[in-house]
């Protein structure tokens, strides 16, 4: 089955262009964002607004506690569901979202992971991120360079598979040999890079005015620190070692912006290794959606005259 997925680097545009999609013609959005899951996480995730809620229906935004893990084979089996659901009820729909791991997981099945040791995650638990991601680069060098050296979640995840299963994850990922019968068409939203830049620059100053700060102190106050899961998206982080002292306030926005920066490169590293992508330059979200209308009339096999709306 083909599934249309609207992907690109953070702070292009791709919320935007794909809630203008949806409202016009009639489309469910799962979405792929590995951050807007968490709940309390709003302003920094730039998570849809409650009134676009109300117009277009979301999934897979907003359900996960800050204190939970979620992974890729998580998000892999609750799309397949959410998907198999929508075919039932013969709504169309689309992915988006920049969570190449989300996608790869959705498109190319993961092996079969072991369940959690929780005696052996308290354990990696009390290490440092420096000491865990220089175990992993001893260990897996290749699934070390495809992490940032913070992200504790997915470290600790790929250290405990090598020390369940005595297999790195790279040897698991090159063993896996099982298909998907979902089929990407990949739609991938670009831009100049300096201009990106600017605006992933720009995005985080008006974060900071919509209230970004005081919403990282109320997440502060209910006990989320630096380690809890849902604080490692970019930003989060930064803030909060503001706030336990560690940056001063101006340090830490233009860190969370160079960080930012640093992942929307890695993002487009990895799209550009993916074959048969449309690549559509965006100048404005009106734009933007006129020039992939086409593709999503493609991509459901359908001709400029059908419409592209529920039970059609």
């Amino acid at each position: 089955m083909k599934v249309f997925v609207l992907t690109g680097p953070t702070g292009v545009g791709k919320s935007e262009v794909g809630v203008a999609l949806a409202k016009k013609y009639d489309l469910d959005i799962i979405s792929a964002d590995s951050r807007q899951i968490y709940r309390y996480f709003d302003i920094g995730t730039d998570k849809p607004r409650l009134e676009e809620r109300k117009q277009v229906r979301f999934h897979l935004i907003d359900f996960v506690e800050p204190s939970d893990n979620y992974s890729a084979a998580d998000f892999a089996r609750d799309a397949r569901k959410i998907i198999a659901n929508l075919i039932e009820q013969q709504r169309r729909f689309i992915i988006v979202g920049g969570a190449n791991f989300y996608l790869h997981a959705l498109f190319k099945p993961l092996f079969n992971v072991p369940r959690v040791n929780y005696e052996l995650r308290s354990r990696l638990m009390t290490k440092s991120s420096a000491e865990l991601y220089n175990q992993l680069k001893q260990l897996d060098p290749v699934r070390a360079a495809q992490l940032h050296p913070n992200d504790r979640q997915r470290i600790i995840r790929a250290l405990e598979i090598y020390e369940l299963t005595g297999k790195t994850f790279t040897e698991h990922a090159k063993e896996q040999t099982e298909g998907s019968d979902l089929q990407p068409f990949y739609v991938v939203l670009t831009m100049p890079r300096m201009l990106l830049y600017e605006r992933i620059n720009q995005r985080f100053d008006r974060m900071m005015a919509e209230g970004l700060l005081a919403e990282v102190q109320n997440l502060y106050r209910r006990g989320v620190g630096l380690n809890t899961p849902g604080a490692q998206g970019y930003g989060y982080r930064e803030l909060f070692l503001y706030l336990e002292g560690k940056l001063d306030l101006i340090s830490a926005v233009d860190l969370a912006k160079k960080r930012t920066r640093e992942y929307a490169k890695r993002q487009l590293t990895w799209l550009h290794s993916l074959s048969a992508v449309n690549w559509v330059e965006v100048n404005s979200t009106i734009e933007a959606v006129g020039k992939i209308e086409s593709l999503l009339l493609s991509a459901y096999n359908l001709t400029s005259e059908q419409k592209l709306k529920k039970g059609v």
